[in-house]
C-alpha cells in the first residue's frame, strides 16, 4: 500500500511550481531588456564604423595601385640588373679562362725550351717537374696543342733579343691575347659554350637594353662591348686587337722577319718529338738508376725511382719492377734462413728451428714485407698496386717453404709409409707420398702410438699456420678488391677515359689474384694438399695404435693384480682342471692377453664394418661355448676349483679402476681438435667418421667382450659359497658396465663438443648440416649403447632379486595377515620377513654401489624395485587381511621404501611404490564406500583397487561391487 497525498498537499505543490515559473519567467525578461538596451548602445558605434570604411576606402585603392608600380619598376630593374650581372659574369670566366690558357701555353714553352738542358745536367727530379706541368698544361687544350701557338711564342721570343724589353713584353701581351682569343673562338669548346649563352643572354635583353639605354656601350676591360650586336662588337675588337699587333710586327726589319720564319718552321717540325724523346730519356735515366740502386740494395733510391717512374706515366711498368724487385729481395732473405736452419736440423749439434717454428717464421717475413710496403704501394699505385703486390708475395715467396714441408715429410718416412695404401689419393690428386711414380705397398710395421701422436700434433700446427696465413691474403685481397671496384667507380664517373685503362689494370690484377688461390698455381698450398693426403690415414692408423696400447696397458694393471691375488695356497695344486677354468674365467675376466689380441686381430681386417652393439662378437659366443662344454664335462672338484679361482682374481683386481673409455676418448677429442686446426669440411668429417667407428667397432666389443656373465650354474656356486658376504655378480661386470655406461656419455659428449667446434669456427651452411649429421650419427651410438646398459642392469637386477631377495618374499607369501591384535603386536617385536630382508639387501647392494656409477646404479635399483614391487603386488591379492593385517602390511611397506629409497643417489623411486603405497592406504580404511572419496592418485586402475579392497575380510563384495573408483 502506498501512501495517497491530500489535496492540500497536491495544490501546495502546484502553487509552488506556479511561482518558480513566473520568476524564471522575469529572468528572462530582464536579461532580453538589458540585450536591447545595449544594442541600441552600439548602433551609433556600428553607424560611425560604416562610415569610415567608405571614406577610407578610396584613398586605400590608390595606394595600393601605386605600390604595385613600384614593385613592377623594381622588379624591371632586377631583371635588367640580373642580366647585366649574368653578362660581367661570363666576362668574368672568359677572362679567367683566357688566363689560365695563358699560363697553360707559357708552361709548355718553359717546359720544351728547358727540358733538354736538364736532362743533360742530371736533374731527373725537374725533369719529371717538367714533363709532368707540360702534360698537365696540354690537358688543358684536350691532349693536342695547335701548333700555331707555339710557333707565335718562337716568334715573339726573337723579337724579344732584337726589341726592348717594355716594346717586347707590350707586344708578347697583346699577340698572345689575340692568338689566344682566336684558338678559344675555333677550337675549345667551352668558348663554343660561352659565345652561345652570350648570345641568349643578348636576346632576351634586347628589349629592356632599347627602352632603356638604346645604343649604349659598356666597355669591360678588354675591347669587349656590351649593348647592341655584341658579337659584331667582339669580332671588331679581335680585329682591331689582330691588326694592332699585325702592326707592331711590321716594325722590326725584314731581315729579322724572314729569320724569324725559317727558325719557327723549323722548330714546329722540332716540337712533336721533343717532349716523347725527353721522356724516353729521362725513362732511360730513371731505370739506369733503378738497376744500380738495386745493385746496391739502396731501398730508398729504388723508391725514389719508382716514385719518379711512375710520376713520369710508366705506372705498370714501375708497379711491377717494384714488385718484382720486392719479391726477389724477400726470397733472398727466406732462402739465406731456409737453408740456414735445414743445416742446423741436419746437425744435431746445432740447436735450430722445428719444421713448424721455420715455416711459421717464413710467412710471418712474407706478412710482414707487405705490410711494410703496404703504405708506400698505396700511396704510389693504390688498391691496384697492393693487389699486384699481394699476388707476386702469394705466388713466389710463399715457396720457399715448401722446401721445409718436404723435409719434414721426408724425416718422417719411417711413419708414414707405413699407412700410404697401394693406391693413396690426396684431395688435391697427387698420389699420396711417393712422387717417383712408384707404386707404394702397405708396410706392416708397428706403429709408435707417441711418435704417430707427435707427427699429427706438428701436422695440425702446419696447417693451421699456412690457414692464418691464407685468411690473412685473401681477407686483404677482399678488402682491396672492393675499394679498388670503389675507386673504379668514381673515376668512370669523373675521368671516363682514363678509367678505361685503370679499370683494364685492375681487372688483370683481379683475374691473376683469383687464380693463384687455387691449389694448381701455388707450390705451398700443393705441398700441404700432400700433408692432408696423409694426414686421415695416419689418423685412422693412430686410433688402431693407440687403442692396442690403451688395451694393453688396462689389461696389464687386470694381470698384475690378478696374478698376486692368484698366488694361494691351493693355487699350485689345481690340476688339470684349472685349463678348463682358464677358459671359462681367466680367458674372459683376467687373462685379457690372448683374447685383447683377438679382438684387435679380428677387427682390424675389418674395421670399417661397425659392430652391432646388442650382438655378440664372434670370439665371445665360442668362449661361451667352450666354457658350457668345460661345465658339464669337468668334475665337481674341478668346477668348484675355477669357480673359486674366478672369485680369488675377481677379489683381488676390483680395485683397479676400468680407465679405458677414459683413455680413448681423451685422444679422441685430441683428433677432433687437431682436425678443426686443419679447417677443412673433408679432413674433419674423415677424422669424425674414424672416430665413430673405432668407438663402435673396437670399444663396444671390448665391453660386451668383459660384461659376459659367468655360466649360470657356475655364478649360484659363487653365490652359495660367498652369501655371507652379498656376493650377486663378479666385480669385473659391474666395473666394465660402468664403463659401458661412461662411454655413452663421452660419445654423447664428443658430438656436442663437435657442434660447439663447428659453430665457433664460422663454417658455413652446408658444412654445418654435414656435421650436425655426423653428430646425430655418433648420438645414436650413444643412445643405442645406453639402452644396452640399461638392458644389463635390468638383467642384473633380476639375477640379485633371485639371489637374495626372492627367499623373503617367498616367506611373505606365505604367511597369514588375518592378524588378531596379539599376533601384531607380536610381529612388532619379532619382525617375520621385512628386517631380514632389509639386512640381506643392504648387504648384495654394497657391491653394486661400490663399483657402479650413480647414475648406473639408480637404474639397477629402479628395476630391483619395480621387481620387488611386483612380486609383492602378486602376492598381495591374494592374500586375506584382517584391519591388524592390513596394518602389518602398511609398515612393511614403509620400511621397504624407505630402505630403497635411501639408497637412490639422484632418481626418484617413488612412482615403482605407488601400486603398494596405493593398495595398503585401501587396505586401512574403515568402509568400502570411503574409497570414493579418497585422493589416491594414479597407482591403480578401478579394478585393481576393487580387488585389493576385496582382500580386506570385514568388505562386503556385494559393497565394493557397487562403489563409484
Amino acid at each position: 500500500m502506498y501512501r495517497t497525498d491530500t489535496l492540500e498537499d497536491r495544490v501546495e505543490l502546484l502553487l509552488r511550481r506556479i511561482a518558480k515559473g513566473a520568476e524564471q519567467r522575469d529572468a528572462v525578461l530582464e536579461n532580453v531588456a538589458h540585450a536591447v538596451a545595449d544594442t541600441a548602445s552600439l548602433t551609433a558605434c556600428v553607424d560611425d564604423v560604416r562610415t569610415v570604411s567608405r571614406r577610407m576606402l578610396f584613398s586605400c585603392v590608390d595606394s595600393g595601385a601605386g605600390l604595385a608600380r613600384t614593385i613592377a619598376v623594381s622588379a624591371a630593374l632586377a631583371g635588367r640588373s640580373s642580366r647585366r650581372v649574368k653578362q660581367l659574369d661570363l666576362l668574368l670566366r672568359r677572362v679567367r679562362d683566357a688566363k689560365t690558357t695563358a699560363d697553360a701555353l707559357r708552361e709548355m714553352r718553359h717546359t720544351i725550351a728547358r727540358v733538354n738542358s736538364t736532362i743533360d745536367a742530371g736533374d731527373l727530379e725537374r725533369t719529371v717537374q717538367l714533363l709532368r706541368k707540360y702534360e698537365e698544361a696540354s690537358a688543358h687544350f684536350g691532349g693536342s696543342v695547335p701548333p700555331a701557338l707555339l710557333e707565335e711564342e718562337e716568334g715573339d721570343d726573337d723579337e724579344e733579343e732584337e726589341d726592348d724589353e717594355e716594346y717586347g713584353n707590350s707586344e708578347d701581351e697583346n699577340g698572345m691575347t689575340g692568338a689566344t682569343e682566336k684558338e678559344l673562338m675555333g677550337h675549345d669548346s667551352k668558348e663554343a659554350k660561352y659565345s652561345q649563352e652570350e648570345k641568349m643572354t643578348s636576346a632576351e635583353g634586347k628589349d629592356a637594353f632599347s627602352s632603356s639605354t638604346p645604343g649604349r656601350a659598356v666597355n669591360s676591360g678588354d675591347g669587349v662591348v656590351i649593348g647592341g650586336d655584341n658579337n659584331n662588337n667582339i669580332n671588331n675588337t679581335n680585329n682591331n686587337s689582330s691588326s694592332g699587333g699585325d702592326k707592331r710586327r711590321k716594325t722590326p726589319k725584314g731581315k729579322n722577319k724572314k729569320n724569324k720564319k725559317n727558325k719557327s718552321v723549323k722548330r714546329n717540325g722540332e716540337v712533336a718529338c721533343v717532349i716523347s724523346s725527353a721522356r724516353e730519356a729521362a725513362k732511360e735515366k730513371l731505370l739506369e738508376k733503378f738497376r744500380s740502386a738495386t745493385r746496391a740494395n739502396d731501398k730508398l733510391t729504388i723508391m725514389q725511382t719508382i716514385r719518379l717512374l711512375t710520376l713520369l706515366g710508366f705506372r705498370d711498368e714501375a708497379c711491377g719492377l717494384y714488385c718484382t724487385w720486392m719479391c726477389e729481395h724477400t726470397i733472398a732473405a727466406l732462402n739465406k734462413m731456409v737453408e740456414r736452419e735445414l743445416r742446423k736440423m741436419d746437425d744435431p749439434n746445432e740447436a735450430g728451428m722445428s719444421h713448424l717454428a721455420l715455416v711459421s717464421t717464413a710467412l710471418d717475413v712474407v706478412v710482414a714485407a707487405f705490410e711494410n710496403e703496404e703504405e708506400f704501394m698505396r700511396e704510389t699505385f693504390g688498391d691496384v698496386g697492393l693487389l699486384r703486390l699481394l699476388t707476386e708475395l702469394h705466388s713466389k715467396s710463399t715457396s720457399q717453404c715448401v722446401p721445409v714441408l718436404k723435409d719434414f715429410l721426408k724425416k718422417r718416412q719411417e711413419v708414414l709409409r707405413s699407412v700410404t695404401a697401394p693406391v693413396s689419393v690426396s684431395p688435391s690428386g697427387t698420389a699420396g707420398i711417393d712422387n717417383n711414380g712408384g707404386v707404394t705397398t702397405t708396410t706392416l710395421t708397428t706403429l709408435d702410438p707417441r711418435r704417430t701422436d707427435q707427427i699429427l700434433e706438428e701436422m695440425s700446427h702446419l696447417v693451421s699456420c699456412c690457414h692464418l696465413y691464407w685468411a690473412f691474403a685473401q681477407s686483404k685481397q677482399q678488402e682491396y678488391l672492393h675499394s679498388a671496384e670503389e675507386s673504379g667507380k668514381q673515376q668512370q664517373q669523373q675521368h671516363h677515359h682514363h678509367q678505361q685503362g685503370e679499370g683494364q689494370l685492375t681487372q688483370d690484377a683481379m683475374t691473376s689474384v683469383d687464380s693463384l688461390w687455387s691449389s694448381r698455381d701455388n707450390p705451398l698450398m700443393n705441398t700441404v694438399q700432400e700433408i692432408l693426403a696423409v694426414f686421415v690415414p695416419l689418423q685412422k692408423s693412430y686410433f688402431t695404435a693407440a687403442f692396442d696400447q690403451v688395451m694393453r696397458l688396462q689389461m696389464e694393471a687386470l694381470h698384475g693384480v690378478g696374478r698376486e691375488g692368484s698366488m694361494g695356497p691351493g693355487s699350485p695344486g689345481l690340476g688339470a682342471g684349472s685349463g678348463m677354468g682358464e677358459g671359462i674365467g681367466e680367458r674372459r675376466v683376467t687373462g685379457i692377453g690372448s683374447t685383447a689380441g683377438g679382438i684387435s686381430n679380428s677387427n682390424s681386417g675389418s674395421s670399417k664394418k661397425p659392430a652391432t652393439i646388442a650382438s655378440p662378437s664372434t670370439r665371445t659366443a665360442a668362449n661361451f661355448m667352450t666354457g658350457l662344454a668345460a661345465l658339464y664335462t669337468s668334475t665337481g672338484i674341478a668346477t668348484a676349483n675355477s669357480g673359486e679361482n674366478e672369485f680369488e682374481q675377481d677379489a683381488a683386481s676390483h680395485q683397479v679402476p676400468i680407465t679405458l673409455p677414459d683413455d680413448v676418448f681423451f685422444f679422441l677429442r685430441i683428433a677432433l681438435h687437431r682436425a678443426m686446426n686443419t679447417k677443412s669440411t673433408q679432413i674433419i668429417s674423415a677424422v669424425f667418421i674414424a672416430c665413430a667407428e673405432l668407438v663402435q667397432s673396437r670399444v663396444i666389443p671390448v665391453l660386451q667382450e668383459y660384461t659376459t656373465l659367468p655360466p649360470a650354474a657356475q655364478l649360484h656356486q659363487l653365490q652359495q659359497q660367498h652369501q655371507e658376504h652379498g656376493y650377486t655378480l663378479p666385480s669385473r661386470v659391474l666395473r666394465w658396465t660402468s664403463a659401458a655406461q661412461r662411454t655413452a656419455n663421452y660419445a654423447h659428449k664428443l658430438a656436442d663438443e663437435l657442434r660447439q667446434l663447428t659453430r665457433a669456427n664460422n663454417f658455413t651452411g652446408k658444412d654445418l648440416l654435414r656435421f650436425n649429421e655426423l653428430a646425430e650419427d655418433m648420438d645414436v651410438i650413444s643412445r643405442d649403447l645406453s639402452a644396452t646398459v640399461t638392458r644389463w642392469l635390468t638383467h642384473y637386477a633380476e639375477i640379485c632379486y633371485q639371489a637374495h631377495v626372492a627367499t623373503f618374499l617367498d616367506r611373505f607369501a606365505s604367511l597369514p595377515y588375518t592378524l588378531t591384535e596379539d599376533v601384531f603386536y607380536h610381529y612388532e617385536l619379532s619382525d617375520p620377513w621385512v628386517n631380514a630382508c632389509v639386512v640381506a639387501s643392504t648387504t648384495a647392494l654394497n657391491p653394486f654401489d661400490n663399483h657402479l656409477d650413480s647414475y648406473s646404479f639408480d637404474i639397477f635399483l629402479l628395476a630391483l624395485v619395480r621387481r620387488v614391487s611386483n612380486a609383492m603386488w602378486q602376492s598381495l591379492v591374494q592374500k586375506s587381511f584382517s584391519a591388524y593385517g592390513a596394518l602389518q602390511m602398511d609398515r612393511e611397506v614403509r620400511t621397504l621404501r624407505t630402505f630403497f629409497l635411501s639408497r637412490a643417489h639422484e632418481q626418484q623411486l617413488r612412482e615403482a611404490f605407488l601400486p603398494l603405497t596405493t593398495a595398503t592406504t585401501l587396505l586401512l580404511l574403515d568402509s568400502p564406500q570411503d574409497a570414493e572419496h579418497q585422493d589416491m592418485g594414479e597407482g591403480l586402475t578401478a579394478e585393481e583397487k576393487r580387488r585389493v579392497l576385496a582382500c580386506r575380510a570385514e568388505f562386503n563384495r556385494a559393497e565394493i561391487a557397487r562403489l563409484r573408483l
